[in-house]
């Protein structure tokens, strides 16, 4: 079955399969606030009648490069296309702005592809203990993880870390706008109708991230690159990855590997682990956030290594861990595919299809973005009176694109005010994004626990799992402090010269 698979994925009519996927792919992933999950569910129409293989490899292929698309805006331009695309920017926008937007690509395009092939193998090889694993992780286990996410954040974007605990906090206020999960009643809708559903990712990231940013941006002038010029390129790049930090894209590739399969979180907590890792292990720290290469690497390489992860809960246990996967899991059982092990044994030549199918796919980023990167980075030398406009239109496409509702655009803009107050009051923006796509998560999941327990909570500290992350967590708030208090004690140690006669 495995050499079935195989030769199934290395037919040609699979390989251009996989190259348009992967080009559709990247087009959703550049476009803010839209996603891999909305681009498989336009495609599930069109792909009904085409073979199981076929269809399938589509949306994989999509899925897989939408990752890398989303680093593509993070790095041009600050603007990630989807969560896992957030740490990314920490170092590549900087990048971008020191002319080195074609290398960070290609850094990008490296990690990616390491990470896919990394992930699949993981896939192949370690479904069932990993598996397991997901299954073992409870309410209270989420519950704590989305805080270690919260807490993790907050540290590694301000060099002021209660600044940043404090938009992570502001992320999870709005995060709590609409019906109420316990009680059902509407909270801080302003008596708007609208948002009785809340505000989703995608609107947090067009408005405060996009429209924030450009507003900012639009008042310096000039252009993305205070080099005007573009230096190095994606090859470089390219190459940089494998000859200086390969350890950091197999890192990086772990960590998504691990963390993809929990539901619904993977996506969002391993690009932050796999950058603060980097961070750590690093011999230069204090160069994250002015353009490290590893800064770029360990996120790209966790975001893409998520996807072949996210499968396993979806093949073996008919878990979908987020609304990506759920689409998938619809097309499985749209072609009679059932989940477990009878998926495995009955139709393995397919299975197999699929994960050599990924490699495939993750092999095509290099040969589409090889095509486009140098026509990308150039993005950065538009003048911004030029580019803002465009970027804008774009934004609110991408807004209106989620419900397809004019009311979306307005709190879009909303958004944006909130964005630049807090670009203006030196608050960072990434961990209020994220305190929006981790507050339903861990508000759900609370709640869950504490009926579990019969409302004690006791629950979050039962477990060797929930002890370990609890652990983590306050690691992860101990130690920025740890690190300031050691360079200001290092500041105050004046020389002392000894002459002799």
């Amino acid at each position: 079955m495995v050499l079935q698979g195989l030769l199934l994925a290395l037919s040609p009519a699979t390989i251009i399969t996989i190259l348009v996927g992967v080009f559709l792919g990247i087009i959703v992933g550049i476009v803010p606030g839209v996603g891999a999950g909305v681009g498989l569910a336009l495609l599930l129409p069109l792909i009904f009648s085409a073979p199981p293989l076929i269809g399938l490899m589509l949306l994989l292929a999509l899925w897989a490069a939408d990752g890398y698309g989303a680093s593509i805006t993070s790095i041009l331009i600050n603007v990630p296309g989807g969560p896992g695309a957030v740490a990314t920017s920490f170092d590549g926008y900087p990048m971008a702005q020191q002319g080195k937007a074609a290398v960070a690509i290609g850094l990008s395009m490296a990690s990616s592809m390491v990470a896919g092939i990394i992930g699949t193998v993981v896939l192949m090889v370690a479904s069932p203990p990993l598996a397991e694993l997901a299954v073992k992780m409870g309410p209270p286990e989420y519950t704590v993880l989305a805080v270690f996410g919260l807490t993790i954040i907050g540290g590694l974007t301000s060099k002021d870390p209660l600044k940043g605990l404090i938009a992570a906090g502001f992320g999870l206020l709005i995060s709590f706008m609409g019906y109420d999960l316990l009680t059902g009643f509407v909270r801080y809708s302003f008596g708007w109708q609208h948002l009785y559903d809340g505000i989703d990712f995608g609107l947090a990231v067009i408005g405060i991230f996009a429209i924030g940013s450009l507003v900012d941006a639009a008042q310096e002038g000039g252009t993305i690159s205070a080099m005007s010029k573009v230096d190095g390129s994606t090859w470089e790049g390219f190459k940089l990855a494998f000859k200086k930090y390969p350890m950091a894209m197999i890192r990086g590739s772990l960590v998504g590997a691990v963390l993809g399969i929990l539901p619904g979180i993977g996506i969002s907590i391993s690009s932050l682990v796999a950058y603060d890792v980097e961070k750590r292990v690093s011999k230069h720290p204090e160069t994250f956030g002015k353009g490290a290469p590893e800064g770029v690497i360990g996120p790209e390489a966790a975001n893409n290594s998520v996807q072949p992860a996210n499968l396993i809960p979806v093949l073996t246990l008919g878990i979908p861990g987020g609304a990506t996967s759920a689409v998938f899991l619809g097309a499985l059982i749209m072609y009679g595919l059932t989940p477990g092990l009878d998926l495995f044994r009955n139709q393995g030549n397919v299975v197999w299809g699929m994960f050599w199918g990924i490699i495939i796919a993750s092999i095509a980023y290099v040969a589409v973005g090889m095509l486009f990167a140098g026509f990308f980075a150039k993005v950065t030398l538009i003048p911004v009176e030029y580019l803002i406009p465009v970027t804008l239109v774009t934004c609110f496409v991408g807004a209106f694109t989620l419900n397809g509702k004019f009311p979306d655009m307005v709190l879009a803009v909303a958004m944006g005010v909130v964005g630049y107050l807090m670009l203006v009051l030196k608050y960072p923006v990434a961990p209020a994004v994220l305190g929006v796509v981790l507050g339903p998560m861990l508000e759900r999941n609370y709640f869950r626990s504490l009926l579990i327990s019969g409302g004690t909570h006791a629950i979050f500290f039962q477990g060797s799992i929930v002890w370990v992350l609890w652990a983590l967590t306050a690691f992860a708030l101990v130690y920025p402090y740890f690190v300031s208090y050691k360079e200001r004690k290092k500041g105050k140690r004046i020389p002392i010269e000894v002459t002799g006669g």
